[in-house]
């Protein structure tokens, strides 16, 4: 009687086990099929915003799968908006594309920047200086590091004013070290700098009496000078910091503030003579950038909670 209790308990048991095992393998076969709903869903949605061909959108589905495995993005349908984001502003394919989408949901986690926000800032700087989008997200990544959103006014800066700079003949590093330099002297905000820098483009090139005015009372010859900032290049953007240079210099201070207003507009008034200092005492060299993303990713995201996740996303992808 004993032996025949056991046996039923054992069998009880087994039972038990089997069904649990049975629910198990039901929850997971479910979250299966629901991420492979999840991921076709997103593929068609992404071959609709971007109009992508049946090639193309196989290439597609690669990288998302890449970027989903590595543990960016909250799901499927987040890492296909921003994807499409980035496909559609920076015209990456393949693992360049992979690579600076996973850069934007590392600003994101790190710095609240929407993906939306870091594409089109990349998408400027790539446009008008020629940098790679890696290149561009690691500036985002070390300006925001150094105080450069300060006023909350970075990526919109960016995105408003690269082509002012490189219309001076300014790199994207030349651009932060600029916007550091306004922001390191008190600048209210990094608006203004920005501001200052277009006035600049458009009074350097206009042939205004106003301009040329301005020009000759720092020494120069106005028509001379009218060229170089129109051509643009290296040697307008040593021009600029020899100009900037002889403005601040000048001794007679209502004179200085004229030239000033001459070429800068009120944004020479608006910004004060502190941060325009600060932008002729601005030193040679890189705004030092490197894979500062990297790094952020490497500390962000190298813990035993992420690690799990990134396995369960092994299985699920």
């Amino acid at each position: 009687e004993g032996f025949t209790v056991a046996k039923g308990a054992l069998a009880h048991l087994a039972a038990d086990g089997i069904e649990k095992a049975i629910g198990a393998l039901k929850d997971f076969t479910g979250s299966v099929f629901e991420t492979g709903i999840s991921f076709s869903s997103s593929l068609s949605d992404i071959q609709s915003q971007t109009g992508a061909t049946a090639a193309e959108m196989e290439a597609l589905g690669g990288v998302m799968q890449g970027i989903y495995k590595d543990n960016y993005g909250e799901s499927f349908e987040d890492v296909a908006d921003a994807v499409s984001d980035m496909s559609k502003m920076t015209k990456l394919a393949g693992q360049d594309l992979q690579n600076v989408t996973e850069d934007a949901f590392a600003l994101r986690d790190t710095f609240g920047y929407e993906v939306t926000e870091s594409a089109r800032a990349a998408k400027a700087m790539m446009t008008n200086f020629g940098v790679s989008g890696e290149e561009a997200m690691n500036l985002i990544a070390v300006g925001a590091q150094n105080g450069l959103d300060y006023s909350g006014e970075l990526i919109d800066s960016i995105n408003e004013y690269s082509v002012q700079f490189a219309k001076l003949g300014f790199t994207a590093e030349d651009m932060f070290k600029i916007y550091q330099q306004g922001a390191d002297s008190g600048a209210w905000n990094l608006d203004k700098v920005g501001d200052a820098i277009k006035e600049f483009s458009i009074r350097s090139i206009d042939g205004s009496a106003t301009s040329q005015t301005a020009f000759e009372a720092l020494g120069y010859n106005a028509n001379e000078m009218f060229e170089v900032f129109t051509k643009g290049g290296d040697e307008a953007s040593g021009a600029f910091h020899e100009l900037i240079n002889r403005l601040m210099d000048m001794d007679d201070k209502v004179a200085r503030d004229a030239a000033g207003v001459g070429l800068f507009g009120t944004m020479w008034e608006d910004l004060g003579t502190d941060a325009m200092q600060a932008l002729a005492d601005m030193e040679a060299g890189a705004y030092v950038a490197g894979d500062e993303l990297e790094r952020i990713q490497e500390i962000k995201y190298d813990n035993l909670q992420n690690d799990l996740e990134e396995m369960s996303r092994d299985f699920d992808a």
